[in-house]
């Protein structure tokens, strides 16, 4: 059954028959501490805060209602838990209340507030709609019923809506394998499966595979893709930049922003892939690039010099010719890492060095 919680101060009593209403017009289980309908567990550590913060987790919508007074467990509990894990929000305010907020804080300091439960009021009012920029729902005397059964309708209604998104997600999901069969339209869900960081990573690498084959992918969502936290898209990303890449006059500012992520990821195999796949795309463009690239990790400057040799025959330019030259002496040095097999043989020597020298000394 949907569970629906109200949450506010003790004057949203007024209210809750009318709450209640709506809610069963909506088949829904209603949730509120004044009635006892909340989580809890009796026993010598109890606490309303932890209740209520259960409370929050079970239900399934929470509805804010601001009237006259401040409730500290409501705003100082309940909405950051809401907020924490997500739950969907409505936040309902008197309009008489809402008014005065305004032209408090419009004209006069809040300093100029001395009573400490309206400073409190107006303090909450300002975090959620200016701070946390959540939507304020004013209602007036005798609308409440008719304001509430508007907003969760409309909550209702957004809900629906994702799961109509996710429908559709999971029916392009289900031939994303068979990358021809894919119209425009399933390619530009692809693209949205391609990106969002909570879909599933399989799913996410078939789109992206999907839209290399097809050569469909905008540079935003390359650029997303790139700067991915998930380690296996970002680098699958950069192993088919050059299809996902195509038909496009290269462009610096995009090698740069790819130097950029390379240089920031801790995973070294970032760099390793994107250097062949950027000189691939463009040459010229590329070496010019990797000028700014990070070559502290020696298996970033094998590659660099492995995959530019390949390119000796195409190396005609003499500014390209001077380009590489750079990026082979940096190459050819360790300034930033000693070389891992120097330091391995020192390592070694340190070892059998204290073996010798414990065998050495008289038992």
């Amino acid at each position: 059954m949907l569970r629906i919680m109200l949450c506010g101060a003790h004057d949203t009593e007024r209210y809750r028959e009318d709450f209640v209403e709506v809610a069963s017009g909506f088949d829904a289980e209603v949730w509120h501490y004044l009635s006892g309908d909340i989580l809890h567990i009796n026993h010598a550590q109890a606490s309303w805060v932890t209740n209520s913060r259960d409370t929050v987790r079970n239900a399934h919508v929470c509805v804010f209602v601001i009237v006259e007074s401040f409730g500290s467990i409501t705003w100082q509990t309940e909405l950051r838990e809401a907020l924490a894990v997500g739950k969907p929000i409505l936040v309902l305010c008197l309009d008489k209340t809402y008014q005065a907020y305004k032209t408090l804080t419009r004209d006069v300091a809040l300093s100029a507030v001395t009573d400490p439960d309206r400073r409190k009021l107006i303090e909450i009012i300002h975090e959620v709609g200016s701070e946390r920029q959540l939507t304020i729902v004013p209602f007036s005397y005798g609308k409440f019923t008719e304001k509430l059964k508007s907003q969760l309708s409309r909550l209702f209604e957004q809900a629906l809506g994702q799961m109509e998104v996710r429908n559709r997600r999971a029916a392009v999901a289900r031939i994303l394998s068979e990358a021809s069969r894919l119209s425009r339209s399933e390619l530009l869900l692809s693209a949205e499966i391609a990106v969002d960081e909570f879909e599933n990573k399989i799913s996410r690498k078939q789109a992206i595979r999907a839209l290399a084959a097809h050569r469909a992918a905008d540079e935003e969502t390359i650029l997303t893709l790139l700067s991915s936290m998930e380690q296996g898209v970002q680098r699958l990303t950069v192993e088919l930049l050059p299809q996902l890449y195509a038909e496009r006059m290269a462009d610096p500012e995009f090698f740069a922003h790819c130097i950029a992520v390379a240089n920031r990821s801790a995973d070294v195999g970032v760099a390793r892939r994107l250097i062949p796949a950027l000189l691939d795309i463009d040459l010229p463009t590329a070496v010019r690039a990797m000028a700014t690239l990070q070559l502290v990790e020696s298996g970033a400057r094998r590659r660099l010099a492995e995959t530019l040799e390949t390119y000796e025959p195409h190396l005609v330019d003499p500014e390209v010719v001077q380009g590489v030259c750079a990026l082979l002496d940096r190459c050819l040095t360790s300034e930033s890492e000693a070389d891992w097999k120097a330091r391995c043989r020192a390592f070694h020597e340190r070892l059998t060095a204290d073996q010798r020298r414990d065998d050495a000394e008289p038992m």
